[in-house]
């Protein structure tokens, strides 16, 4: 009897942690602010699919609910860090990351270049999320590198505006990391993607540059073929998104002289990785 009664209750809670959370529904909910509110109404909402997805109820309804408020044009900025508990050590670099994301976000980021704007807020309020889960690297480093890389989109964009494109400098190396043993681009480095996509458009480099790695776990071979799936994988997303093959330089490292350098059978998330580079053929 106690037993069925727990089920009874589990199912219970299932159901209410589930209400109030009609993503699709959201997602298509008209757009009553800005561009960036526009954006920042689909970011949320493909963040709350994502935890939705991952059975964190709590977290896909704080984001399905700031993707209510953004499609309202009512969105209040990014996640305070006080709402959160971070690992120790953790808050002082977001500390200064909100601090650089408000500073350009209030000289005119949410106009200038709304669509960054709006991913360098939502990939930060996912940092924040997966810093306090703390349980999957993978995915604070995503949300980590979608949040820079699209700052420094919108801060070049506030910086350079009158200057020529061609005086602009080349973007940092951009990382798309990936599981385990695994080849295909997660929903949480899509926002990497994306911002590589939107920097091409914005800097014009002569080349892009394509380096694929692994870990060093497993067979050395095996490893050189995960990495050559891996930059595959990122090569037909870029140009599915119109960049031309033209454009991509590939080259296959697999496990050697890896970014995070480790012994030999060594599972390292940094080495699972294909770090895309902008070339300005200076």
């Amino acid at each position: 009897m106690k037993a069925k009664l727990l089920a009874v209750v589990s199912a219970a809670a299932f159901l209410s942690a589930c209400a109030n959370m009609n993503i699709p529904g959201v997602r298509e909910m008209a757009d009553e602010g800005s561009a960036f509110d526009a954006a920042l109404h689909q970011n949320y909402a493909d963040l709350a699919q994502a935890e939705y997805d991952e059975a964190d109820w709590s977290d896909a309804r704080y984001f399905t609910n700031r993707s209510k408020t953004a499609a309202m044009g009512m969105d209040g900025g990014p996640q305070e860090i006080a709402e959160r508990s971070l690992p120790e050590g953790s808050g002082a670099e977001v500390e200064v990351a909100r601090a650089d994301l408000m500073a350009a976000l209030d000289a005119g980021g949410r106009e200038k270049a709304s669509s960054a704007a709006a991913r360098a807020q939502s990939s930060f309020d996912c940092w924040l999320q997966e810093l306090e889960e703390n349980i999957q690297q993978e995915d604070i480093d995503n949300c980590r590198a979608a949040f820079y890389q699209a700052l420094a989109i919108v801060q070049a964009e506030l910086d350079t505006a009158p200057a020529p494109m061609a005086a602009m400098p080349m973007p940092v190396p951009m990382n798309v990391y990936f599981g385990f043993d695994s080849a295909e681009i997660s929903d949480k480095a899509m926002p990497v993607i994306d911002g590589i996509v939107e920097a091409y458009g914005k800097y014009e480099p002569e080349m892009i540059s394509l380096v694929a790695y692994a870990d060093r776990a497993g067979d050395a071979k095996y490893n050189d073929m995960l990495a050559k799936s891996r930059v595959d994988a990122v090569v037909k997303a870029l140009r599915d998104a119109g960049i031309p093959a033209s454009m991509l330089a590939i080259s296959i490292s697999g496990e050697s002289d890896v970014p995070v350098s480790t012994a030999d059978g060594v599972a390292e998330q940094g080495n699972r990785v294909v770090t895309v580079t902008f070339e300005d053929g200076m």
